[in-house]
């Protein structure tokens, strides 16, 4: 019996040691880090119960996304072609390329835009809002 426990014990302690069972390492990238928006306003957090929100969006090409506002930080990492963000600033538009493994920040009330892609294949994006519970993601502006 005391062979038998001894035996288990060594060939646990063995596989447990790191040696017989190495695993893979995770592998951690930072993708995108930002406090500013495209325009260069810092965004800001808004005030409720926190509730983080992740979309996937496909926009095919030529598809807009209307002008609009977000009341609380938006992060968008396009992972497929490439989205044309078009800021609204003094009544002239600025426009920004987003490409695939790029990301943006948005998310200041006083940074109207919209969004179109331009591309010449359907623009894939990952959107993260950092919202309250009962926000809109987004507020249309006229």
């Amino acid at each position: 019996m005391f062979s038998k426990f001894f035996g288990v014990a060594a060939a646990t302690a063995l596989l447990l040691s790191g040696h017989a069972l190495a695993s893979p390492k995770p592998v951690v990238e930072e993708l995108f880090t930002a406090n500013r928006t495209l325009g260069g306003k810092v965004v800001a957090y808004p005030e409720g119960t926190p509730e983080m929100r992740v979309y996937r969006l496909t926009l095919p090409v030529g598809a807009k996304i209307p002008l609009h506002i977000h009341p609380a930080p938006v992060v968008v990492m396009v992972e497929q072609g490439e989205l044309s963000n078009v800021r609204i600033v003094n009544g002239e538009e600025e426009t920004d390329t987003i490409k695939a493994g790029d990301g943006f920040l948005e998310g200041h009330p006083e940074e109207p835009h919209y969004v179109i892609n331009r591309g010449t294949e359907p623009a894939i994006s990952l959107v993260t809002f950092a919202s309250v519970e009962g926000m809109p993601n987004t507020v249309p502006v006229q």
